[in-house]
């Protein structure tokens, strides 16, 4: 029995449809020799998150979910791009590789400001750094390998899509797809 076994570990995101999935994993695949990251997000897990809850017991679902609609109502849908490339980290060894969100952006963040006020009040602190929406491709980039500058400048586009909903994620570590859908809300 794991420590953590009555506790889920948690996060709201804006899952992305599977044709923007698909186009990110082909440029991953294409990329793989270029970019030495060790770990390579699985295609079912990208998404934009929104806020990372942590653990929480399963019992405060409902709860969650409840706030979560609250958040949600009034913003609609947003209208997303997925384009360009980046990193986090140091540039010659990059802790993320992520691929950029673009247009409703200030709806985006607006939207995480209502989520982490509707969250803070179940005991939930916001994060201190800013928010900034992207979604994470890679992860830990091999120490000495070498990084190709080429393929960080390029600015590939992976579609657009209406983000229509908020879904809280479950985190099952070491397993691949790691993440499962367990309450979403509508953007209303």
């Amino acid at each position: 029995m794991s420590i953590n076994e009555d506790k889920w570990r948690l996060f709201i995101a804006v899952p992305l449809p599977p044709e923007i999935k698909q186009k990110l994993e082909t440029w991953c695949s294409e990329q793989k020799t270029r970019l030495d990251f060790k770990k390579w997000v699985h295609t079912e897990d990208y998404h934009i998150t929104v806020q990372f809850l942590g653990d929480l017991a399963p019992g405060r679902l409902d709860e969650l979910l409840a706030a979560l609609t609250r958040a949600a109502k009034g913003s609609g849908p947003l209208e997303m791009e997925a384009a360009g490339i980046g990193t986090f980290g140091r540039p010659a060894s990059p802790s993320v590789l992520w691929a950029g969100v673009r247009d409703e952006v200030a709806g985006l963040e607006s939207l995480h400001s209502r989520v982490t006020s509707e969250n803070q009040a179940l005991g939930f602190v916001p994060e201190e750094r800013r928010f900034s929406p992207h979604i994470t491709l890679a992860r830990k980039f091999r120490e000495g390998a070498r990084l190709d500058p080429a393929v960080l400048q390029t600015q590939p586009d992976f579609g657009r899509w209406k983000a229509d909903r908020l879904v809280i994620y479950r985190t099952h570590m070491h397993k691949r797809p790691m993440y499962e859908v367990v309450g979403s809300a509508l953007l209303t």
